[in-house]
């Protein structure tokens, strides 16, 4: 448990030297800096399951925009339920640090989405565990396209600042805003349940 203490406040420490931890974290950076802080911050999103793409604006002028923020919770409802949920600002700003880190290195591409809000319901379908992040809006099952699989892990690390599953039986991640932990899962939910 210190262990993950120490690497939470190692991470903080210094993605504020960088001038990240207010983006990662959600709140504003201490002072103006140019680069992809300083403008609107767009998020891009594809959800295969739904045949379903977003790319929106969802923070400018150090605020959500409500529109934006409204085509995430659609992209990132629960499925099966066609329900929404709100979306937390944290895991947004930890969406956009990753896809913004990327697009230095790699063409743009939109971020693979497999599962994000889930109800009670169809997280027990799925055989999530109880008190769930995705429940809460918390968390995201996802790949980076253009990263193999072991890359994809490696990249997630390097941002983790909540719960990082890795799924290999799948080739998904799970990411969450919630407390410092990790796992690795083999293939045990049904096939094309994500």
């Amino acid at each position: 448990m210190q262990a993950c203490r120490q690497r939470r406040r190692a991470f903080v420490a210094g993605a504020a030297l960088l001038g990240l931890a207010g983006p990662v974290l959600g709140a504003p950076a201490p002072w103006p800096r140019p680069g992809p802080w300083s403008r609107p911050r767009t998020l891009w999103f594809t959800r295969p399951e739904a045949q379903e793409a977003v790319r929106c604006i969802y923070w400018a002028d150090g605020r959500l925009v409500p529109e934006g923020v409204r085509a995430i919770e659609r992209i990132f409802r629960d499925l099966p339920e066609n329900k929404l949920h709100p979306i937390s600002p944290a895991l947004l700003h930890l969406n956009f640090a990753m896809q913004a880190a990327l697009a230095l290195v790699l063409p743009a591409r939109p971020m693979v989405l497999f599962s994000g809000y889930r109800t009670e319901r169809t997280n027990r379908r799925v055989g999530g565990v109880e008190h769930d992040t995705h429940c809460r809006g918390l968390a995201d099952d996802f790949i980076h396209p253009g990263l193999s699989c072991p890359d994809n892990v490696r990249f997630a690390r390097l941002f983790q600042v909540g719960g990082l599953g890795i799924y290999p039986g799948r080739g998904s991640l799970h990411k969450d805003v919630a407390r410092f932990r990790s796992w690795v899962q083999p293939e045990t939910r049904p096939a094309g349940v994500r």
